[in-house]
């Protein structure tokens, strides 16, 4: 965790101060589980044909018992050489009391004006803390490999479809796991640790812009990895300028679980944008 986070804001310090362009981002999401989270992001241009991202989200779940705090930390180097682009990118995520994983990411993309396609690949290796009633608590370890693929479409000047997909292939069966379902008492939110073991995903998008505002429709389903639930998704953002280099953008979610019911979420995000 440590070194994903040195990583993380060493990369951010020593290049910020030649960015000729740049976005800044601050988010606040809330839940009808008690879920909460704040987020920070940054778009930084190191040259022509590189940029560099970085994303910090510090999210609470309130359980039966307890609250659970879970941290996110990623950074990404996406190099564009039109037609063709490469993203590589390492994160952190979980709580290290609890579950946590050290992920690697990497894509390859085609990007023109009618639309774009990327091949995903994701390495996630997980650390399981077993609770025991007498002995000391012991670390399972387990990784995942994910495939997947992401593409857009243009319907015309000023609309977009997307289409998308991850699946993964888990080295330990985690149904099987023992305790591991004690992670489920927090799985009504969407920012728990159980909703982030995920079998395979699938999700689709429509984008209008107009003028400098636009309005998406985005509907996602996903598979819970450890009881092969299924969660249905959807949600509308709407996107505007407030102020001279200043977006605001306002989302509501509905989430809708075999298991849990309905979950609805609202966020909302500011956006700065920073250069020439």
């Amino acid at each position: 965790m440590l070194f994903y986070k040195f990583l993380i804001f060493s990369c951010l310090f020593s290049t910020a101060a030649n960015a000729t362009d740049f976005l800044l981002g601050l988010g606040v999401e809330a839940d009808s589980t008690d879920g909460r989270a704040i987020s920070t992001f940054a778009d930084i241009e190191y040259s022509d044909k590189t940029w560099l991202s970085f994303v910090a989200i510090q999210s609470e779940i309130d359980g039966v018992t307890s609250s659970n705090e879970t941290t996110f930390a990623s950074v990404n180097v996406d190099s564009f050489f039109d037609p063709i682009g490469l993203r590589v990118g390492a994160g952190y995520w979980g709580n290290s009391n609890v579950l946590d994983s050290q992920d690697l990411s990497m894509s390859l993309y085609i990007n023109g004006n009618s639309g774009s396609l990327s091949i995903d690949y994701e390495r996630r290796k997980f650390e399981f803390l077993l609770q025991a009633e007498v002995l000391p608590r012991q670390p399972v370890e387990f990784s995942a490999d994910g495939f997947g693929i992401s593409s857009r479409l243009a319907l015309s000047q000023n609309s977009n479809f997307y289409l998308g997909g991850m699946a993964y292939d888990y080295s330990k069966d985690l149904r099987i796991q023992p305790n591991i379902s004690s992670l489920a008492y927090i799985s009504r939110s969407r920012l728990s640790a159980v909703g982030n073991l995920i079998d395979h995903q699938l999700n689709a998008g429509l984008e209008y812009r107009f003028g400098l505002k636009s309005v998406d429709f985005t509907v996602s389903q996903w598979q819970v990895a450890i009881d092969d639930s299924r969660v249905d998704s959807y949600s509308i953002g709407y996107l505007t300028p407030v102020f001279d280099r200043f977006d605001t953008e306002l989302r509501l979610s509905l989430d809708q679980s075999e298991i849990y019911g309905k979950t609805t979420a609202v966020s909302f995000y500011l956006y700065y944008f920073g250069g020439s």
